[in-house]
């Protein structure tokens, strides 16, 4: 009997037994081209471009949702990149409240100004449509992690967006770009709207958290937080400079704002 197989079924008794789930190799090596394994989740390498696709390009919607779109192919169907100017989204049948979002599709490829402008619904619609999500707070963290804090990561201060993949020694441990600086990352979590931003410790790089209530009662009353991760381009005090890095997080803004400096990354 060989070693392979003799590990395999050590491992598949030790599975049955413990009523743990084993994830194998080939498994974890399995995830779509525009996407690296992160633990059992796949992470888009790049931060996410918004494209309006007409219903009636499947082939099209078929790579995309497969995960093997090139921007050739984008720009030889007509799709038309949005998230690239304020309003653009809900111009385009994707309101803010995400509602109707049915021809927007979230992309990971290289070489195109990520999507900004987009609130958290519309980001999840677009995720949806494209057979993704956004990931969760704790894949978000485990997947950025090794990102160098600071250059060459884009995160100014003062400075403007780059395109996806522009500096390539910004790669996490597992290989996905820009998870520092650039645009701050949506997750799926929600939290309560922060009261008030810390910069934590040199352990944990400088960065900026804005997080724990129970919140500012005006001008947004009630209203939850939608966590933002990794810092961007901009303003030291809004998590440029220093304050970005992988443990940059902020619970400090509403799910529906949606400037600029704000995007998102999918998962599967």
């Amino acid at each position: 009997m060989s070693k392979l197989v003799l590990m395999t079924l050590i491992t598949g008794f030790a599975a049955f037994f413990t009523g743990t789930t084993v994830v194998t190799a080939s498994e974890a090596s399995a995830c779509p081209d525009d996407s690296v394994a992160s633990g059992t989740a796949c992470i888009d390498k790049y931060e996410a471009s918004i494209w309006y696709v007409p219903p009636e390009e499947k082939a099209l919607i078929n790579k995309i949702q497969k995960g093997e779109v090139k921007l050739a192919d984008l720009m030889d169907a007509g799709a038309v990149q949005l998230g690239i100017a304020s309003g653009d989204l809900a111009a385009n049948g994707c309101p803010v409240n995400g509602n109707g979002c049915a021809n927007v599709y979230a992309v990971s490829i290289a070489g195109v100004t990520p999507a900004g402008f987009v609130t958290w619904f519309q980001a999840a619609a677009a995720a949806r449509n494209s057979l993704k999500r956004l990931p969760t707070n704790q894949e978000w963290q485990v997947a950025a992690l090794g990102t160098p804090d600071g250059a060459p990561c884009n995160v100014g201060p003062g400075g403007t967006v780059a395109s996806t993949g522009s500096a390539p020694g910004c790669v996490s441990d597992v290989g996905a770009f820009d998870m520092v600086g650039n645009v701050w990352e949506r997750v799926a979590d929600w939290a309560d709207f922060a009261d008030g931003c810390v910069t934590q410790s040199a352990t944990f790089g400088g960065d900026l958290s804005c997080v724990g209530g129970p919140g500012q009662a005006s001008p947004v009353g009630n209203k939850p937080g939608a966590m933002l991760r990794g810092g961007f381009f901009g303003l030291f005090e809004l998590g440029g400079g220093t304050h970005a890095g992988v443990f940059a997080v902020r619970a400090n803004v509403t799910p529906d704002f949606a400037p600029n400096g704000i995007g998102f990354r999918c998962a599967r």
